[in-house]
């Protein structure tokens, strides 16, 4: 594929998984501006790799990746950041008084949970992956990324039940 139709085809696929990059990014990061911030970078160090990289052949699942990655690092730089700040536009919680402090409570229990998890939860529920499109983000086979899945939903529910 050429460099014009490699552009083309990563802007479709940013703008075609916008809402479910956003809302990874602004549940895991925990401000709407944050989130932003963080799909603008990756979207503009996807086009400036252009020349020195190889064409992924799953560009969604690299665009996760890269995604996670991203609020990976950002969250180990700016550890000391509040993390509920602005994601009233979500609308995920029907009674929006509650949203803030269930988002706090659930960020925090995925926190703890163990390392090898936690993305896999993130992806399912906060971006509504499919098993198998958690699979191609994480480069894991379908089985393995829906072990991990339940994993650490057995591992929130142990949490929950001492809380």
């Amino acid at each position: 594929m050429n460099r014009k139709g490699y552009i083309r085809l990563l802007t479709e696929t940013m703008e075609s998984q916008k809402q479910r990059l956003f809302r990874y990014a602004c549940y895991r990061l925990g401000n709407q501006q944050d989130a932003e911030d963080i799909l603008q970078n990756v979207y503009l160090k996807l086009l400036e790799s252009i020349e020195y990289r190889k064409h992924p052949e799953n560009l969604r699942a690299y665009i996760f990746r890269s995604v996670v990655n991203a609020c990976s690092d950002f969250m180990k730089r700016e550890s000391n950041i509040s993390w509920i700040d602005n994601c009233e536009t979500l609308e995920i919680a029907e009674d929006p008084s509650n949203f803030e402090e269930e988002a706090v409570m659930v960020n925090r229990l995925v926190e703890g949970m163990p390392e090898n998890l936690r993305d896999y939860v993130r992806l399912r529920i906060y971006a509504e992956m499919t098993f198998d499109e958690v699979a191609d983000t994480m480069e894991v086979s379908s089985t393995t990324a829906k072990r991990r899945f339940y994993e650490g939903l057995e591992y929130l529910r142990a949490k929950l039940n001492m809380i």
